[in-house]
């Protein structure tokens, strides 16, 4: 893992709550921001200015600073997996697993790799996390959420009889 791309400032002694809804947010650096606002709006994001993610799913603004700036979900480029109710919904921008596809695998296999492939991905050195993550750092939590919810509440899919295995007679 990158600590450089999947590390999230330190938190800073500035007001984190979410000037819409009072959520605290993690700070986020001004590469994220740059990265995933509309081109139109990138040069309002200021180097000196600290910014804040808001991951309440209830809240329209997904970026805050500390001078005032706001930003919402309609000026970013990409779906804030977080903040989404319908498909898709991105967790883990760098190597595009969603919540969907976390899904489709439990109901194909009843088992989920995903946070091992993610794993793999980081060790080897595939992390741009600080430029594809609206929350300007590391996935691995939220995906690990994601997977610990479907499996605590989603049953495993039950066998099903090989179609080309030869019956068994009705009587048995």
């Amino acid at each position: 893992m990158n600590p450089e791309t999947c590390s999230i400032p330190a938190a800073s002694k500035e007001a984190s709550a979410c000037p819409v809804c009072g959520t605290s947010g993690r700070p986020v650096r001004p590469l994220t921001l740059r990265s995933l606002l509309q081109p139109p709006l990138r040069p309002r994001v200021r180097d000196e200015e600290t910014y804040r993610f808001c991951p309440s799913p209830d809240c329209d603004l997904v970026y805050h600073g500390a001078n005032g700036a706001r930003f919402t979900r309609q000026d970013l480029t990409v779906r804030v997996g977080l903040k989404e109710r319908s498909s898709p919904r991105p967790l883990c921008y760098c190597f595009g697993h969603s919540a969907e596809s976390i899904q489709e695998e439990w109901t194909r296999t009843g088992n989920t790799t995903v946070v091992e492939a993610i794993k793999a991905e980081l060790k080897a050195g595939g992390c741009r996390c600080e430029v594809t993550n609206p929350a300007g750092g590391c996935c691995l939590g939220d995906v690990i959420k994601e997977v610990k919810a479907l499996t605590s509440t989603s049953p495993a899919p039950a066998e099903t009889d090989d179609c080309c295995a030869p019956s068994k007679p009705s009587c048995c």
